[in-house]
């Protein structure tokens, strides 16, 4: 049956330019009330089957939300990493963050503006603890998200079962855990401002072409057009990728027929933009030659095509590449129909067209400023950030195009239950990023406990940052004002008497086992522990592991793995990550150092454990 005007728009109706200038001009579609299109003499279940599969999809793209916040929440730690540690040595060093000298400065080939911004923020505010950086990536995410569900509606015209998959799908593209890295680093901020503002900058450039389509003899709204040039500039200085819109949006506004004056805005923005950008700009000196790069055509194809073929497996570079090149095969088609799109007025789809060709873009100069690397660096998982948004791109396509056909409900269908398809092979594999994250953050707060106690491997910091010289500034600077690794709860336990800090718990309350070696290369004399424990009031982990010299606190270890653990019969705990690492200082010789166990208890109390020898003694 066809849509009543209590219905009418539910998904795939038609939409004239004179009735909705924004929305996706999609051929004549037969639609049922649930929004779908409505196969005649097949009765109602199909159109209940696609509403019901849609609710699915929009379910798995609200769970990778909570995946990814999970990821947060079971890796995060608030020691920096690598990138983070060229800015504290240039602050220890005297810089302020908010300084516009400083702000302006080159980092790699970036100029990192707006994400120095939020880590200012971070540090004067929130103690450097890159709560405010990853709770950020999320809000930024969702409002991301947010953008892409309400361009459905008013540049494309989807409702009902059309819209709720494409919001599932977008949101499990957007965060999806497969760059992991987003999750656990406060850096990546800049990762994620980047797609956002790229889609903010096309969405008031179509907005813009809509409004003036509406009366061809006035201009559309300037309001939008300065959106999208705002934002543009916005993008320029959260990543380099950023300075690709520039010439995107000219090459819309030139297609799409808008007036000399949007099309000179944009070519006169941009060229400014570009200049300023690249003003004493000096090429990474470890980065290969873009243009020397391009005088290799078939090595940059292989590195694209891996960069996104590596969403759909894991660290094969056959298959990525096979993969990735069908996926740009299609983007070509896809391109190559624009001017159709441009002459039935459809939005949504030029949205979608930009998106994508900003994500080919964006893996074009990557290939070009990193192939030296060699192929398998095409394979890091942050550029899964744009890698996902391209397929994103594509699977939105497609739900437009299946639902334009005339009644071909079943394609839709079909298209469906390819998408769900993906999700539920997304969640299969969720445990790979999901580990990878809790390994990485757990070397960071195993890292954490050795700089805060002086006794860790010199080798320990060559995987914190580039280089240990600039680590330790920033360390030294994070001591003196008491932030990040030095801010939390437990920041001032080491030197303490156990019995001041914590209220000490029945050994009853918890249970372990501990290994002690010592450390011969360390900074300062002590041992390295290692071992599990198990908080068995509260069936789970215990927050910390602290060891005593003589009542005083004089060691720290961070939970968190998940050892091979044979001889423990608990299933329960046979699979949990109650493995634990750290630094104790070297005790004097004949003092007993023993171990305990942190509690989820209110105020948290000390649980010592049985470790299976009496006790251990300095040498």
């Amino acid at each position: 049956m066809t849509t009543s005007a209590d219905n009418q728009g539910q998904t795939c109706k038609n939409h004239s330019p004179s009735e909705n200038g924004a929305r996706m001009n999609l051929p004549s579609a037969t639609v049922s009330a649930s929004g779908v299109p409505a196969a005649k003499g097949r009765g109602d279940v199909g159109p209940r089957l696609c509403a019901s599969l849609s609710y699915a999809i929009l379910v798995g793209g609200m769970c990778t939300i909570a995946v990814a916040v999970y990821t947060i929440w079971v890796s995060y730690s608030s020691l920096p990493w690598w990138d983070t540690w060229e800015y504290m040595a240039a602050i220890a060093k005297g810089a302020n963050p908010l300084s516009a000298s400083w702000l302006w400065r080159q980092h790699n080939e970036h100029r990192f503006v707006i994400q120095k911004l939020f880590f200012a923020v971070d540090l004067k505010m929130f103690h450097a603890s890159q709560v405010f950086l990853l709770a950020s990536i999320v809000v930024i995410q969702l409002l991301h998200l947010g953008l892409w569900g309400w361009s459905m509606r008013v540049l494309g015209g989807w409702r009902g079962a059309l819209w709720r998959s494409g919001v599932g799908l977008v949101a499990f593209c957007i965060f999806c855990p497969a760059p992991w890295l987003n999750y656990t680093m406060g850096f990546q901020v800049c990762y994620v401002l980047s797609p956002l503002f790229a889609t903010l900058s096309f969405v008031g450039l179509l907005l813009y072409w809509t409004d003036s389509q509406r009366d061809p003899g006035k201009p559309g709204s300037s309001k939008f057009l300065w959106l999208s040039i705002l934002a543009a500039l916005c993008a320029t200085y959260s990543l380099a990728n950023g300075t690709l819109l520039w010439p995107l949006l000219v090459a819309a506004a030139l297609l799409l027929r808008l007036r000399l004056s949007a099309v000179l805005s944009y070519a006169i923005t941009g060229a400014v933009s570009t200049s300023f950008y690249f003003y004493r700009y000096v090429r990474p000196p470890y980065h290969a030659d873009p243009i020397a790069s391009l005088g290799a055509p078939l090595r940059l194809i292989k590195y694209v095509a891996v960069y996104f073929g590596s969403s759909w497996v894991d660290e094969s570079m056959v298959a990525a590449g096979v993969i990735g090149g069908i996926g740009l095969a299609v983007a070509l088609v896809v391109l190559l129909r624009t001017p159709f799109y441009v002459r039935t007025s459809g939005a949504f789809a030029l949205l979608v067209v930009l998106t994508g060709t900003f994500c080919v873009g964006t893996a074009i100069i990557t290939a070009a400023g990193r192939i030296n690397f060699g192929v398998w660096e095409a394979l890091q998982n942050r550029y899964q950030t744009f890698a996902l948004l391209f397929w994103c791109s594509l699977g939105l396509l497609l739900l437009g195009y299946v639902c334009s056909l005339r009644e071909k409900q079943y394609r839709f269908l079909a298209a469906q239950i390819c998408l769900l398809a993906v999700l539920v092979r997304g969640a299969i594999l969720a445990d790979h990023p999901i580990g990878e994250a809790r390994a990485h953050g757990f070397g960071l707060n195993l890292a954490s406990m050795g700089l805060r106690t002086g006794v860790y491997d010199p080798e320990l910091l060559t995987g914190i940052a580039e280089r240990s010289d600039k680590l330790l500034l920033g360390v030294n600077y994070f001591k003196e004002h008491q932030l990040s690794l030095f801010s939390g709860w437990d920041s001032s336990w080491l030197g303490s008497p156990l019995d001041k800090v914590f209220r000490v718990a029945s050994p009853n309350d918890c249970r372990g086992r501990l290994e002690i070696a010592p450390l011969k290369d360390s900074a300062e004399p002590g041992w390295f522990v290692s071992g599990w424990a198990w908080d068995n009031q509260h069936h789970r982990p215990p927050r910390e592991i602290v060891a005593t010299s003589e009542g005083i606190i004089t060691g720290l270890a961070a939970v968190g793995y998940k050892p091979f653990k044979a001889w423990v019969s608990d299933p329960e705990i046979r699979t949990s990550y109650d493995g634990f690492a750290g630094y104790v200082r070297q005790p004097r010789p004949g003092a007993v150092v023993k171990v305990y166990a942190i509690l989820h208890d209110s105020p948290p109390s000390a649980c010592y454990f049985d470790t299976s020898d009496d006790e251990y003694r300095g040498q």
